[in-house]
């Protein structure tokens, strides 16, 4: 739900670029098209409702995976077990967002046919934002939910070892007058958002990044490199920190049963097996589509739930707070994005200009609004 806001100085980007920018950039690499546009859907959607650690940002790790043969480029997902409500897929490590999406589309077939579309991947890569999976499934009328462990970087509740991913989980439900959508780490933060404060040059939350003596972490850009490096000298904290009395435990068991419902099921790789060191990281994830109409009048469901939204955001709020509930700054940020540009960071420009320098693609494209 937290979203970034855009800073005065940051040059802005149209949507269609961006998306022609990425499609171009994965059209290099030898991608098919359809995979590209899959990839380029996923980033700018992102970017687009404000969730800026997990849109174009990502390009700079994504092209390093790309490069050392951690995403097989031509790599195709293959169902290895199927029943009329849940499908097991191995994406043989090819990109987590084609393999992603392909799942979810898989899942809301069955939804479709028989109510409910239970699947889940192995064998994968990062996927990017958990939320926009869900909301492919709102798109089709039904509730969505998805998660994905990730590699190790969160420290179980008490221990001095990094274990566990920042397994977020994502909810996107059909509502009015924009879905509900839920999108977040089962750790305090995703890591995204520490590289975008050491983009900033701003110093991290206390409550985000620790040393193996739960000493507080506050210099993103030192952060960054270690995190990245997983070398168990930084980790992130679980979602309600190092103490029980804050709710860490809650966090913890979240995370806990993101495991179970993606490597465990998948039989694939948990967070802790799955190293960036490795040649393939082998990550897991769920992709759940449900009609309501299951439990009954699917519009009249949808109804009681929209009422329910607007009963919350009426709630007499905090001397100059506003009550939102989930989406609904995303909701703002999609409008206020598609009119006005998408805002970048100066070191994603870089980047990207990099990524397209090096691949003989045109930079002169990659232009932002005047």
């Amino acid at each position: 739900m937290t979203v970034h806001a855009a800073h005065d100085n940051r040059n802005r980007y149209a949507v269609p670029v961006l998306r022609q920018t990425v499609r171009d950039i994965y059209l290099a690499y030898g991608f098919s098209a359809d995979d590209s546009e899959i990839v380029a859907d996923s980033l700018v959607f992102t970017d687009v409702n404000g969730i800026e650690s997990h849109g174009v940002q990502r390009l700079s790790m994504y092209d390093r995976k790309v490069r050392r043969g951690k995403v097989r480029v031509h790599a195709d997902s293959e169902i290895v077990h199927e029943t009329p409500l849940s499908a097991t897929i191995d994406a043989h490590f090819s990109m987590g967002q084609v393999a992603g999406a392909k799942a979810m589309k898989l899942a809301i077939a069955k939804a479709q046919a028989h109510g409910i579309g239970f699947v889940v991947v192995r064998n994968s890569n990062h996927y990017g934002a958990s939320g926009y999976y869900a909301q492919l499934a709102a798109q089709q009328g039904l509730i969505g939910i998805s998660s994905t462990n990730t590699t190790p970087g969160v420290l179980p509740l008490f221990s001095t070892q990094e274990y566990l991913g920042t397994n977020p989980i994502a909810f996107a439900v059909p509502a009015e007058p924009h879905p509900f959508f839920f999108d977040a780490a089962t750790s305090c933060v995703a890591q995204g958002k520490v590289e975008l404060y050491a983009k900033r040059h701003e110093p991290l939350p206390a409550t985000w990044v620790v040393d193996r003596q739960y000493r507080t972490i506050t210099d993103a850009e030192a952060a960054v490199p270690k995190l990245d490096a997983k070398t168990g000298e930084f980790a992130l904290v679980p979602l309600g920190g190092v103490s029980e009395y804050t709710g860490g435990h809650k966090g913890y068991g979240f995370s806990m049963v993101v495991e179970l419902l993606t490597g465990i099921l998948a039989q694939g790789h948990l967070s802790h097996e799955s190293k960036e060191s490795d040649i393939n990281t082998a990550l897991c994830h769920n992709f759940i589509a449900v009609d309501p109409a299951l439990f009954g009048d699917r519009e009249a469901i949808y109804r009681r739930f929209s009422q329910f939204l607007d009963e919350v955001r009426a709630l007499p709020p905090v001397e100059g707070h506003r009550v939102y509930v989930h989406g609904d700054k995303e909701a703002i940020a999609r409008e206020e994005r598609t009119a006005h540009g998408i805002p970048l960071y100066p070191q994603t420009e870089d980047e990207i200009h990099e990524i397209m320098r090096r691949l003989g693609l045109d930079t002169t494209q990659f232009a932002p609004l005047v």
